[in-house]
């Protein structure tokens, strides 16, 4: 899964990297976050309705609120989403064919699972996984609008990111992975038609660095460059 993540390039970089534009005043708030967490307001690049060629960069709540929610409780179980049942849960499969969107990040965090016995007093190892040369990741999502009925109706538009088996390096730490986009599979995934999901792969292994990085990331409000330093050991 992707339960956290980090978001330190700035909206107008991430315009000029997506070929996009900034269509939002959440960006003017913008404060680079190193620890991301689940129901947070983040930005999501989408295709408009009307130009195939513009695409927009807006914020959207992290966890996905279906129209049928009666409250934002839903969303913090709903930050991710599988990419092999988009098309069977009802949660997802009505947003397929119109409703998708890439979520930047500059990488990610996952705790190892795999053959480690974890306590209350041995926690997980967290990792960092980013791109070898620092540049924003564009992870494919899915986003709705919601209408929030203790808000007198204020439209909110929320956000999953979709997940899918891990590559072989991965796989040792977690048994999925975001889905990660790259080039010409941006456009593909934001505008194509019928649904482009056989872009919904594990990237390649070379695709993506990966190191441990201190369990102080493990905590919400710890935030700062520090949580994405090595941490002294690692498992491998």
């Amino acid at each position: 899964m992707c339960g956290r993540f980090v978001a330190t390039t700035a909206p107008s970089d991430l315009a000029l990297l997506f070929d996009a534009v900034l269509d939002d005043p959440f960006a003017e708030q913008f404060r680079a976050n190193y620890n991301v967490a689940p129901t947070t307001q983040i930005l999501t690049l989408v295709q408009t309705d009307d130009s195939a060629n513009d695409r927009v960069l807006r914020r959207a709540h992290w966890g996905l609120l279906p129209s049928w929610s009666k409250d934002r409780k839903r969303a913090a179980s709903m930050i991710n989403a599988r990419s092999e049942t988009l098309t069977e849960k009802p949660s997802f499969r009505n947003l397929v064919a119109r409703h998708r969107c890439v979520i930047p990040v500059d990488g990610y965090y996952e705790w190892r699972t795999v053959d480690v016995a974890t306590g209350p007093k041995t926690p997980k190892r967290p990792y960092f996984i980013s791109s070898p040369d620092g540049v924003a990741l564009a992870l494919a999502g899915l986003w709705t609008t919601w209408k929030d009925p203790e808000r007198n109706g204020e439209l909110v538009r929320s956000c999953a990111i979709i997940t899918t088996t891990p590559n072989e390096r991965l796989a040792a730490i977690h048994d999925r992975m975001p889905c990660v986009l790259d080039g010409d599979d941006i456009g593909e995934w934001l505008s194509g038609e019928p649904a482009p999901l056989h872009l919904l792969r594990a990237a390649a292994p070379e695709r993506l660095r990966h190191y441990s990085v201190s369990t102080a990331v493990n905590t919400v409000r710890n935030n700062g460059p520090e949580l994405i330093e090595p941490a002294e050991t690692t498992l491998f």
